[in-house]
């Protein structure tokens, strides 16, 4: 997710001709009873996808994933779909199904939208579906839309299909900012109804800007929204001037409306991410063998330190949750979006809560490590087609600075691996990967499930 710049490529995901991506497949594929393993190649989407986010769907001809990315100001939010996660194919019509002229705000509802970023849709229900995703919203036509500001937040809409529409005719009152519908709004987590930058007098964990993720606890049925949040610029406070930057917090959600944040002054917020927290950056740096290489939270677009306001600055993002097992799982992304230290690491615990960055019993280490001027981040945690194995669906930067390269961002995949490390805990810590080393992973497919590698017509693109 994008941070302190709003300068990305994108796709609209417009046509009315809908194509298959098959820059990934290597046709390669090994048997082994009730199992396909499918050999896939980095990148499986071209430049232009950044932020992915991927919703698994399970129907009675086996598992359906939908993937949809940031467009920034030019078009619809697009949608593909994979049933393997190495294959993709562009389903034509934006999740909004509307249109709008490149650099100026999308309309929905009488509102409009710039800077829309991170989709992600989650199910609710059998025929249930929510998109949430981070934009600027005002009141008026954006012609063009102004420079992004840090004055996002999130929004939330409904639909029947994971294809859409969104924010339908007949829900006029969507997309809806994100937060609580009760009285006690205003001093619970919450997104803005019009486009305003700072903390608005209140506690700045209480203004959702950007990347969200919904997740629902198979084990305590519990709904949560993962979110990031800015301090104050200039700080305002003294833990501001010791912690300024960008944070990530979780919210519990109103279990019967988990479109709305639970109305109780005493609800669950979890301070999952700080960029200034010390002792995650050392436990970090000693969670592996080279895993003190390219690690740093507060590291902008040339590899300097970042400053603002006289004081080092920071950045957390991107959350994305998964339960296995005993344990829930938080990957965030670290530094900013731009910058060639951009890298995804890990925390888990046994519950929600103990996620929070102040408790030394929750697990962590290094995820997705750049190198050789390519840096990972910001993606989706799904569970893969066998329903066990889980992947992370996640973007690329290469050849940073931004100058150099335009920003472009690709779409990988990342096979997320377990180890035990002798500790009693069994194989639960993830395994630290180099994904610019070797861009190749496999996916296993349960037999009958996935036509055979080449039965189809393909068109492929770069």
């Amino acid at each position: 997710m994008l941070v302190l710049a709003a300068l990305v490529l994108a796709c609209d995901g417009d046509s009315s001709d809908p194509s298959t991506i098959d820059t990934a497949s290597t046709g390669a594929v090994t048997q082994e009873p009730g199992l396909v393993w499918l050999e896939g190649q980095n990148p499986v989407l071209p430049i232009g996808h950044p932020d992915p986010g991927v919703l698994r769907v399970e129907g009675p001809d086996g598992v359906t994933y939908h993937l949809t990315s940031t467009v920034d100001n030019a078009g619809d939010f697009p949608r593909f779909t994979s049933t393997d996660l190495i294959v993709w194919t562009d389903a034509g019509q934006g999740l909004f199904g509307r249109t709008n002229t490149p650099d100026r705000s999308l309309a929905l509802h009488g509102a409009h939208y710039c800077s829309r970023w991170s989709p992600e849709i989650v199910q609710l229900g059998a025929e249930s579906f929510m998109l949430s995703f981070t934009a600027q919203r005002f009141a008026a036509p954006q012609s063009p839309c102004p420079p992004y500001d840090e004055d996002s937040g999130i929004y939330l809409a409904w639909s029947p299909s994971p294809e859409g529409p969104f924010a339908r005719p007949d829900r006029p009152g969507e997309p809806l900012p994100a937060g609580a519908d009760c009285p006690l709004r205003p001093v619970l987590p919450h997104s803005l109804d019009i486009a305003s930058d700072d903390c608005q007098g209140t506690y700045c964990h209480h203004i959702m800007r950007l990347d969200s993720t919904v997740f629902h606890d198979p084990q305590t049925g519990r709904w949560w929204l993962a979110y990031s949040w800015y301090t104050n610029s200039p700080p305002k406070v003294a833990w501001e001037l010791a912690n300024h930057g960008q944070h990530v917090h979780l919210v519990e959600l109103d279990p019967n409306d988990p479109f709305a944040v639970r109305c109780d002054l005493a609800v669950a917020q979890i301070h999952a991410g700080n960029p200034h927290d010390a002792e995650t950056l050392a436990r970090l740096a000693a969670s592996c063998p080279g895993c003190d290489q390219m690690l740093s939270m507060t590291r902008g677009p040339f590899g300097e330190e970042m400053l603002r306001d006289g004081v080092s600055l920071g950045v957390v993002e991107a959350p994305s949750l998964f339960r296995r097992g005993e344990y829930v799982y938080l990957l965030l992304s670290g530094s900013n979006w731009d910058s060639p230290y951009y890298h995804v690491y890990w925390v888990a615990a046994k519950s929600v809560e103990e996620l929070v960055y102040t408790n030394p019993g929750r697990l962590v280490g290094r995820f997705l490590i750049p190198s050789d001027g390519q840096a990972f981040g910001h993606g989706s945690a799904v569970l893969g087609p066998d329903g066990e194995r889980w992947y992370f669906v996640h973007h690329r930067l290469q050849h940073v600075p931004c100058e150099e390269s335009g920003c472009a961002r690709d779409v990988w995949v990342s096979p997320i691996e377990f180890d035990d490390r002798g500790d009693g805990l069994g194989e639960v810590h993830i395994r630290p990967r180099w994904p610019a080393e070797d861009p190749s992973f496999t996916v296993a497919v349960p037999t009958g499930e996935r036509r055979a590698p080449n039965d189809a017509h393909r068109r492929g693109s770069s």
